[in-house]
């Protein structure tokens, strides 16, 4: 359970990373956690990603998860050029839904725990 947090914990940080990058100035962020998966919510309130961008961004975050680089992620993480920790990310969670609702970037990732118990 631990080391699933940890990786939870770092969808988030680099999910956040990217955004405040990109001039974000206002974040809130809603994590749901079940036996089954977690949710992760964030809403980019006034937001600077126009439509096009937020369509690229969940074309991006929906590529299929990929277990067999999870243990490897860490040290993927930390040394590739920007942009590319999103491709990273997608293949960390299982589904991610990304929309701009009045002005505002919602994203909602999905990560499915397999084996996983609370």
């Amino acid at each position: 359970m631990r080391h699933e947090m940890k990786k939870i914990g770092r969808i988030i940080d680099e999910l956040i990373t990217s955004l405040l990058i990109e001039d974000t100035n206002e974040l809130e962020i809603k994590i749901k956690t079940s036996n089954e998966e977690t949710s992760i919510d964030i809403i980019d309130y006034n937001t600077h990603y126009t439509d096009e961008e937020a369509q690229r961004l969940d074309q991006l975050l929906n590529e299929q998860r990929q277990h067999e680089i999870e243990e490897y992620y860490w040290q993927l993480a930390g040394e590739t050029d920007e942009g590319d920790e999103l491709v990273l990310l997608s293949a960390m969670i299982d589904r991610a839904v990304v929309e701009i609702k009045d002005g505002n970037l919602h994203l909602e990732l999905i990560r499915k725990h397999g084996g996983f118990t609370r």
